[in-house]
């Protein structure tokens, strides 16, 4: 108990609710990457298979915010040259999803 209470002390709020909100995202991009799984299965749509992947972009994205604000030690110029070109990827991926035609 007195490490979770030394933790806390040393993160501010503004970071512990930030990082909350990231976590809830996570979470909820998990449940839509299961939700289009389930719509592909159901469709067959091929554009589909972007959105799949990149709402798993995001869950990772979101899930690597919500980490980053809890354990200082993963900030690093590494992290954020990995993190930039997934949140790129997670846009191109819902824009090829919109303008792709499918072809049965």
């Amino acid at each position: 108990m007195q490490l979770l209470e030394l933790i806390l002390l040393q993160i501010r709020w503004d970071n512990i609710i930030e990082g909350i909100i990231y976590g809830i995202g996570a979470v909820f991009s998990i449940l839509l990457l299961a939700l289009s799984v389930s719509a592909y299965r159901d469709t067959g749509m091929k554009r589909i298979k972007y959105a799949i992947v990149a709402f798993g972009l995001f869950a990772i994205f979101l899930f690597y915010e919500f980490i980053d604000k809890f354990f200082r030690g993963l900030d690093s110029a590494y992290a954020d040259i990995i993190v930039a070109p997934i949140v790129l990827a997670i846009v191109i991926l819902f824009f090829l999803g919109i303008v792709k035609k499918d072809r049965q």
